[in-house]
C-alpha cells in the first residue's frame, strides 16, 4: 500500500486556525507504467492537526470523515468533527474547502502515483472507497507525451570483500620462532603458549532468502581468516586468567510509556490511528480512574509539557511507578594481557628473541593497499595453551578465540640499567614483553558445542570435561 498526502491548509472554525490535508491510500500498480491497476479500494480521509493542550502536548494529525462509498460529494464524519467542520466540509461551491482539497489531493496522487492530473482527478471521481480501481484502469499517459519514470524497489544483494591487494613485505611469512630455543623440539613436552598470526580477511553479509518483498534473515558469514606462515612458542606465564562478562543494566518503563507502546503496537503501520487511540483511552481512564489519580497524571503530563522534572515529586511527593528492572543488553569482548620476560643465553637464542619481539610489532602494523587509498587490518593472532607439547588444547585451562593485539610494550631495561652482551648486535641482557589482546568476537553459548558442523572451522569443539571459553 502507498499514500498520498496534500499539502496543508489552514481553516478558521469558531475563530479558532486549524490546519487540514487529505491522505489517500491505494495499492501500487501491476507492473504498468502510469496504470493503477488493483484489486482493492482507495481510502480517501480528511485529517486535521489538533491545538496542542495538557492531555496531548504533541498532537498528531487527526481523521475527521472519509469519502462516502456510494455518494462522491458527502463526508461520513468521526466523532473528531464537531458542528463547525462539519458544516465547512458539506458546503458546495466552486469556492468550498471540498473543491479545494479535491485540487490538493489530486496533486498529491499524481506525484505520488506517477500518474497525470488528469487521471487522479479520474480516480477520485469513482467512488474510492468502494470501487476497485482494477474494474476500471487508469490508462498509461497517452501518445505523445512524456511518461514520467517508475521507481522498482531496488532488490538486496550480498556484500563481499572488495579484496584490496596489499604490498607485501614478508610475502613468505615470518617463520616459527621459540624462547627459550630448546622448545623448539620440546622433548620434555612442556605446557607451552603458542600465538600464530593469521591474515584479517573479509566477512560477507549474506541475504539469507531476502528480497524488496522479503526481510529474510539477513547476516554475516564467517570471517575469513587465511594462515600465514608465522607463529611464536613461549612457556605458559605465572598468572593466568579469563573474565567472562555481559552487560545488563537498569531500564525503566512508567505506566504511560507501557501504555503507548502497546498502543502502537496494536495500530501497526497506522501511526495516525495509533494517537487516535491513544488520546480517546488516556481520555477514558481519566474520567474512570477517579480525582486523585487524574490530579496526579495531570501534574505529571504538565510537568512534562514545559519541560519541568520532577513536577509530581515535588508538589506531591510521588512519582510514576518507573518498573525498573535490570535487563540483558548485550555481550563483552574479553581482553587478555601477558607478559614474558625474555633473557638469551646465547647468541642464537638471541636472534629467537628479537625475531619474536618483530613479530608481534610487524603482525599489528597496518598495512598499505597497493593503490595507497586504504589502509588495511593488521593480522591477527590464534592463542592456544598447548599440553604435554602434543598440539592439544589443553583441557583445564581457558580457551581463546582469534585475537587483535591492540597493544604491544618492550621494556629494554628490566633490570633497571642499561646492560648488553659483548656480541655484534649488542643484544640485551634482557628484554620485558607485554602483550595486550582483545577477542574479536563474543563468547556465544554456541562456542561450547562439542558438535563440529555448529564451531566455526578456525577453532575446536569443546568435550563436556574441558572448561572451554
Amino acid at each position: 500500500m502507498s499514500q498520498a498526502i496534500s499539502g496543508e491548509k489552514t481553516i478558521t472554525i469558531e475563530g479558532q486556525k486549524y490546519k487540514v490535508r487529505t491522505q489517500v491510500t491505494y495499492e501500487d500498480g501491476l507492473g504498468i507504467p502510469g496504470t493503477l491497476s488493483t484489486t482493492a479500494p482507495i481510502r480517501y480521509v480528511v485529517q486535521y492537526l489538533p491545538k496542542p493542550d495538557i492531555l496531548n502536548p504533541i498532537p498528531v494529525w487527526t481523521n475527521l470523515g472519509e469519502r462516502s462509498p456510494t455518494n462522491q460529494n458527502k463526508w461520513i464524519f468521526t466523532p473528531a468533527a464537531g458542528a463547525g467542520f462539519q458544516k465547512e466540509l458539506s458546503a458546495n461551491g466552486p469556492n468550498s474547502l471540498t473543491v479545494s482539497l479535491d485540487d490538493a489531493t489530486s496533486n498529491a496522487l499524481s506525484k505520488s502515483a506517477k500518474v497525470t492530473k488528469q487521471q487522479a482527478n479520474l480516480i477520485l471521481q469513482v467512488a474510492p472507497n468502494l470501487a476497485p480501481i482494477g474494474s476500471s484502469p487508469v490508462q498509461p499517459t497517452p501518445s505523445g507525451a512524456t511518461p514520467e519514470p517508475t521507481t522498482t524497489p531496488a532488490e538486496p544483494k550480498e556484500i563481499n570483500d572488495p579484496g584490496l591487494s596489499v604490498e607485501q613485505i614478508r610475502p613468505d611469512g615470518y617463520g616459527n620462532y621459540y624462547y627459550p630455543e630448546t622448545l623448539s623440539n620440546n622433548q620434555n613436552k612442556q605446557d607451552v603458549i603458542k600465538f600464530t598470526a593469521y591474515s584479517y580477511g573479509g566477512r560477507p553479509l549474506t541475504l539469507g532468502g531476502a528480497s524488496s518483498s522479503n526481510f529474510g534473515t539477513p547476516g554475516l558469514a564467517d570471517r575469513i581468516l587465511n594462515s600465514i606462515n608465522g607463529s611464536v612458542t613461549l612457556p605458559i606465564q605465572p598468572s593466568i586468567t579469563d573474565t567472562n562478562s555481559v552487560t545488563w543494566g537498569n531500564e525503566e518503563l512508567n505506566p504511560l510509556q507501557a501504555f503507548g507502546a502497546a498502543v502502537s503496537y496494536a495500530a501497526g503501520e497506522d501511526i495516525t490511528a495509533a494517537g487516535q487511540q491513544a488520546m480517546t483511552t488516556v481520555e477514558k481512564l481519566f474520567k474512570e480512574s477517579g480525582g486523585n489519580v487524574e490530579k496526579a497524571v495531570r501534574v505529571y503530563l504538565a510537568g512534562k509539557a514545559v519541560g519541568v522534572n520532577g513536577l509530581l515529586s515535588r508538589v506531591g511527593g510521588a512519582v510514576l511507578n518507573p518498573n525498573m528492572e535490570l535487563l540483558f543488553q548485550g555481550p563483552q569482548l574479553r581482553p587478555f594481557t601477558f607478559t614474558f620476560r625474555l633473557s638469551p643465553r646465547s647468541g642464537t637464542e638471541a636472534t629467537q628473541v628479537k625475531n619474536i619481539i618483530r613479530f608481534f610489532k610487524q603482525n599489528m602494523s597496518v598495512k598499505n593497499s597497493e593503490s595507497n587509498l586504504f589502509l588495511k587490518a593488521p593480522n591477527v593472532f590464534q592463542i592456544r595453551y598447548i599440553v604435554n607439547g602434543e598440539n592439544k588444547d589443553h583441557p583445564s585451562l581457558n580457551r581463546i578465540k582469534i585475537c587483535a593485539l591492540q597493544s604491544c610494550s618492550v621494556d629494554y631495561t628490566p633490570d633497571g640499567s642499561y646492560m648488553t652482551f659483548n656480541d655484534d648486535s649488542k643484544t640485551m641482557t634482557s628484554y620485558g614483553l607485554t602483550l595486550q589482546f582483545m577477542e574479536l568476537e563474543p563468547i556465544t553459548e554456541k562456542d561450547y558445542s562439542n558438535d563440529r558442523s555448529k564451531v566455526p572451522v578456525q577453532y575446536e569443539p569443546v568435550s563436556l570435561d574441558e572448561i572451554g571459553y
